[in-house]
């Protein structure tokens, strides 16, 4: 069994972050819609879909989050993970009121 602390992927070692209370492993130039993804957490979405050959633009603004110490709700779909990110999804009053 491999041990999530010490997984790696093509992009590099794995960090964590907080999504929704629960701590997540992510990898360098994951966003966090991708993140979450992985995570099991839904995160709505419009303007993306995950297949060959679409790409994030945030431009519908439906997968908005709140991370902690930010000041401006983000796109998930274009803002990229961070080591140690606390962010709000599920639970964020300012995300649900944003979508």
């Amino acid at each position: 069994m491999t041990n999530p602390n010490n997984a790696k992927n093509d992009q590099g070692q794995a960090f964590h972050l907080i999504l929704d209370g629960a701590q997540v492993p992510a990898f360098p130039g994951e966003t966090l819609w991708q993140v979450a993804k992985r995570a099991g957490e839904t995160i709505p979405h419009l303007c993306f879909k995950d297949a060959p050959g679409y790409r994030a633009d945030g431009n519908c603004r439906a997968c908005m989050v709140e991370i902690e110490g930010e000041r401006v709700l983000a796109a998930s779909c274009v803002r990229q993970a961070e080591p140690g990110m606390v962010v709000h999804s599920a639970g964020s009053e300012r995300a649900q009121a944003a979508r």
